[in-house]
């Protein structure tokens, strides 16, 4: 059975900055606004902590309409009324701005893997790596039944159950399965099963959670048999085939990491997807006036 996503509509926001993601976190209990700023958005989570007071994050934003605006960067943490501001820059042209702004980068930039999905399925195909063709029709044979359906938004689903077990033998954290299953319900069928069955059993597993005309990866889970059935290689034309049609333009892969991850670096680039850089992480603090108001002067002389 395979139930498509909702169409989606016209504006292509990452994750982090949809309005799924922000009902989520609101159905959760995160302080987290919207806020509208000349020229732009940017959804903001705020916190507060103990002696050093409220931290907004912005993540992958703001999203902007035209141009990017230092100058409404600049006024950016005095106009939330808070004392600490995070941004993670989404490319080069968004760290640029910040560092105009007077921000001051805390750590270097992160790589994200995406996948397009315009264009014939012919050019899908001939972008992908050997390997990896090889991988999808050893896939292809095995008899594996894949199947798509929109995610049930129940805390003890089979998924769930299987990846605490992966963070845990693997040792990763990811984002809380709660926020998964609130994005679930805030919009039933934006989050999207794709299942790899053997004998009627699962085998392996991709989620896609869709906002607009993107697809964001987000769950990947496969048994033994599942990986020497090249299950994941399946899984995800099968997707891309199925979200293609629904009307999504791309499928963001998430991080890459090739030296963390190698394997899992390798399984995205060779799908096809293009890595690129993010714009890094950048900082405006009250207790960093002084300092900021330095590297502001340096950069305009």
């Amino acid at each position: 059975m395979f139930d498509f996503a909702p169409s989606p509509p016209a504006t292509a926001l990452p994750l982090q900055q949809s309005p799924l993601f922000a009902d989520a976190l609101t159905a959760v209990g995160v302080n987290a606004i919207s806020h509208v700023l000349p020229g732009g958005r940017a959804l903001v989570i705020r916190r507060r902590w103990p002696g050093i007071g409220t931290v907004g994050l912005i993540s992958r934003g703001p999203v902007w309409t035209g141009r990017r605006n230092p100058q409404a960067l600049a006024g950016l943490r005095r106009a939330l009324g808070i004392r600490h501001l995070i941004v993670n820059a989404d490319d080069a042209a968004d760290a640029a701005a910040l560092r105009q702004a007077g921000f001051l980068r805390i750590a270097a930039p992160r790589e994200v893997a995406e996948l397009s999905l315009l264009g014939p399925r012919e050019a899908w195909w001939a972008s992908m790596s050997v390997k990896w063709r090889n991988r999808l029709r050893h896939g292809q044979k095995s008899g594996l039944v894949v199947t798509q359906n929109a995610f049930r938004p129940d805390p003890a689903h089979w998924l769930l159950s299987e990846d605490i077990a992966q963070q845990k033998r693997l040792n990763f954290r990811a984002l809380p399965h709660a926020v998964t299953l609130a994005m679930a319900s805030a919009l039933p069928g934006a989050a999207q099963l794709f299942t790899a069955r053997a004998a009627g059993r699962p085998v392996a597993a991709m989620l896609f959670l869709c906002h607009g005309p993107v697809a964001s990866y987000h769950i990947g889970w496969s048994s033994d048999i599942g990986r020497a059935n090249s299950a994941h290689n399946l899984l995800l034309w099968q997707a891309m085939q199925s979200l293609s049609a629904a009307g999504h333009q791309r499928i963001d892969l998430g991080a890459h990491n090739p030296d963390d991850a190698p394997g899992l670096a390798r399984f995205k680039r060779g799908s096809g997807a293009r890595t690129r850089p993010l714009g890094g992480t950048w900082a405006c603090s009250a207790a960093l006036g002084p300092v900021q108001s330095i590297a502001e002067w340096w950069h305009k002389t």
